[in-house]
């Protein structure tokens, strides 16, 4: 008599990376509790440090941007999946055209136990839109991912009722660590770069209390954090010199984070870190917010056509980005020093 088949799930995230590291501690506790179900990770290559050791957690790379970025690729890549794992499950966390393709071509192949993600677009329309918003806190990401696991039968570990991973103040240095990401993918989640310079050289003129480490991304952005990691004192730049798995490291080290609403916000989070975050267009209601990050950590305006975007990506219709610039550096300077029990 044959032994029942081991259940094995495949949980497709492709991108982005910040929606990666938001899953990521949620997959990692469902594997680590669910021993007896084998997991497989699906998403871009960089982010396979989120998901290391732990026994029935395999990750699996996708080459979205080389060789499965076109439907041949794409379709070769399912077949291999196919072939070395034995897949019973499918949880799409992602719902997008490369997504489908993958869940599709299991289904075609005998797999019927398929889960997908409710994104909520419709709750989303109603808070961004420009009259008669409906601005409530809305399910989060995290919660939303959950459910997907939850629909296939694997049972709810609860886990929005369990501690945040935010660590103690343990930094035993005389400085105060403070790590700084000042861009953003969209221009609606942007502070003005002048605002991002005064704040670095408010806290650079506390040199005796404060060490800065800027984070950023791009080319045009790493040479900007290099100049102001030499005009300021007590500064440094990070951009450019480590892979994620080390700046994960780096960012475990700091005492806090300022970001935007950006990927920086869920890697520090992912790594235990508390962060200051500056919201524009976005909000945190959306779903998006730090996974165990205070409200209070997060800096922004009361104008009424905010939120205005669920991802920042839609031009002002004022034209002045007022949501951003009506945040001052000293502003966020004051929320810094709180975050770290200063003041």
């Amino acid at each position: 008599m044959s032994s029942k088949k081991t259940k094995c799930v495949l949980i497709i995230r492709l991108s982005a990376l910040g929606d990666v590291a938001i899953a990521a501690p949620l997959i990692r506790y469902y594997a680590e509790n669910n021993p007896d179900i084998k997991f497989i990770m699906l998403s871009q290559p960089a982010t396979g440090c989120f998901f290391e050791g732990i026994r029935n957690l395999e990750f699996v790379a996708a080459d979205i941007r080389g060789r499965e970025k076109r439907l041949p690729g794409l379709l070769k890549f399912c077949r291999v999946l196919e072939k070395k794992y034995e897949i019973t499950h499918v949880a799409d966390l992602h719902d997008v055209i490369r997504s489908r393709i993958i869940r599709n071509h299991l289904y075609l192949r005998g797999i019927r136990h398929i889960s997908i993600i409710d994104k909520g677009r419709s709750e989303k329309k109603a808070m961004t839109r420009r009259k008669n918003k409906i601005l409530i806190p809305l399910e989060t990401s995290m919660r939303r991912y959950e459910d997907v696991l939850c629909a296939l039968r694997i049972k709810d570990l609860n886990f929005s009722s369990l501690p945040a991973p935010i660590k103690s103040n343990k930094n035993s240095s005389a400085f105060r660590r403070i790590g700084f990401a000042p861009f953003a993918s969209h221009r609606g989640k942007c502070w003005p770069k002048e605002y991002c310079e005064i704040l670095i050289s408010l806290m650079a003129k506390d040199g005796n209390n404060n060490k800065i480490i800027l984070f950023g991304g791009g080319k045009e952005e790493t040479s900007m954090l290099e100049e102001w990691a030499d005009r300021y004192p007590n500064t440094e730049s990070s951009a450019g010199r480590h892979k994620l798995n080390e700046e994960l490291e780096l960012m475990k080290s700091l005492d806090v984070m300022v970001t935007m609403d950006s990927a920086n916000m869920h890697l520090a989070s992912f790594a235990g870190t508390p962060v200051v975050s500056i919201w524009g267009a976005t909000h945190p209601y959306a779903g998006f917010y730090g996974y165990g990050q205070p409200y209070e950590n997060a800096v922004q305006t009361n104008l009424e056509c905010r939120p205005c975007s669920v991802f920042g990506n839609k031009k002002c219709f004022r034209g002045d980005y007022a949501c951003m610039r009506l945040i001052k550096p000293e502003n966020v300077l004051r929320k810094i020093y709180e975050a770290t029990g200063v003041i």
